[in-house]
């Protein structure tokens, strides 16, 4: 097998494991929770907004790790700094199904925010750069694109074990499968450059080896703003409020189903709302990635924007319309790529590759910041008005800000201060 052939299929290897990472991750954890919300609050008798409460205390706790996220996939063995996360969350997700109080499901929350973070959002557009030199945008759109995919097909296989051995037994079962699905991948597949292979991206040609050979001659690191500066310019207080304003939109994820119950539909029309939304997410997932190698970044991410207010729309005035619901649903899907495809592209052109893993991490610290408001906040925004409208409402709102966030912060662009000697920076 040639040097040529053997980087292609390992690059692809990298690309099945971020999707199998993002299927039993993001999938499971979070895009697919929303199932076990009205079966546990109608058994023990909680308020949404009380259980929905841990998902508030997981983007808190992404605060605190983001910082060293970055840092350790970068330093230390990739395989360990993944897979023993991913064991934590894995059993936290099983403690749910013990669970009597509200606070105990917060306490997983805080673990799925600290351990969580390794794994949910930030490896997958490190590992897809560092493996892909073409088609990078798309090839991060397939991976991130198994997250609705996992959602899609774990929301109502979940929805199908709690119908047939109660919520506390799925929860045991849907920690088993992810395990299955993430851990072969992290433990023994993963690693994080090629040239820790001895191989180089997919994609890689001569032009490439001589560039770099060149950079090495002249001692250049990777183009790019250094973090100390990068952290100071207005470019990143835009992305830093862009990547919070975006996960806002997570809180509505969870509570779809129940949405779906309180306009008058059953259950299993909830999970396959939720559905609708995953596949919305798999599809514009990938349109996405196309679309940002080819029309750019900044167009793309007003497309998706204006996606997801369509979505918020639909869903205020869709009534007993189930056609214009799932409609509705599939548009709002184009959340999640904004969050797991865009943003990471948005802070690679607008920052560069130099500092890109810590620079990445920092601005999703905005994650936690605002998007632990999303949950509790559509919850509460229900529990008090017995309706969803005005949290969509609402929605449509963060919509406009995210749209403005983008524009303003490419307006100061050309302020940017790149520089390529590894003796200038921080």
């Amino acid at each position: 097998m040639t040097a040529a052939k053997s980087r292609f299929h390992y690059a692809w290897l990298i690309l099945i494991g971020c999707c199998f990472m993002q299927a039993g991750g993001l999938g499971a954890v979070l895009d697919a929770a929303g199932v076990f919300f009205v079966p546990v609050c109608e058994d023990l008798g909680f308020s949404r907004s009380e259980l929905s409460m841990y998902l508030t205390f997981y983007f808190i706790a992404t605060v605190f790790a983001m910082p060293i996220v970055g840092k350790w996939i970068t330093k230390y063995n990739i395989n360990r700094v993944l897979s023993v996360p991913f064991a934590l969350v894995v059993a936290a997700v099983a403690a749910m199904g013990f669970y009597t109080e509200p606070w105990q499901w917060w306490i997983s929350g805080i673990v799925f925010g600290l351990a969580g973070s390794f794994i949910f959002v930030v490896p997958t557009p490190i590992l897809i750069g560092n493996w892909f030199h073409a088609h990078k945008g798309l090839a991060l759109g397939v991976a991130m694109s198994f997250s609705g995919i996992g959602g899609a097909v774990l929301g109502p296989a979940f929805t199908l074990l709690i119908e047939g051995f109660g919520w506390r037994e799925a929860y045991f079962i849907a920690a088993a499968v992810m395990a299955l699905l993430v851990l072969p991948w992290t433990l023994f597949v993963f690693k994080l450059r090629p040239e820790d292979a001895g191989m180089k991206p997919y994609g890689w040609s001569e032009q490439d080896e001589r560039a770099e050979r060149e950079r090495e001659t002249r001692r250049q690191g990777l183009p790019g703003v250094p973090l100390g500066k990068a952290l100071k310019t207005v470019p990143f207080v835009c992305m830093f409020l862009f990547s919070g304003l975006i996960a806002y939109f997570a809180g509505f994820n969870s509570h779809l189903p129940g949405y779906a119950q309180s306009i008058g539909f059953s259950a299993l029309v909830g999970s396959s709302l939720l559905t609708a939304v995953m596949v919305g997410n798999v599809v514009e997932k990938l349109l996405i990635g196309w679309l940002n190698d080819r029309v750019g970044v900044q167009f793309t991410v007003n497309i998706q924007l204006a996606m997801v207010a369509l979505g918020f729309l639909g869903f205020m005035f869709a009534g007993d319309n189930l056609v214009l619901l799932y409609a509705s649903a599939f548009l709002f899907g184009a959340q999640n790529s904004l969050v797991s495809v865009s943003t990471p592209l948005l802070i690679r052109q607008l920052f560069g590759e130099r500092d890109f893993p810590a620079i990445f991490t920092y601005a999703r610290i905005g994650t936690g910041v605002i998007g632990c408001l999303g949950p509790v906040t559509v919850a509460g925004i229900f529990d008090a008005t017995g309706s969803f409208v005005p949290a969509f409402a609402l929605g449509i709102g963060i919509t406009a800000m995210g749209f403005a966030t983008v524009r303003l912060a490419y307006s100061f662009r050309k302020r940017l201060h790149w520089v390529e000697s590894d003796g200038q920076g921080n």
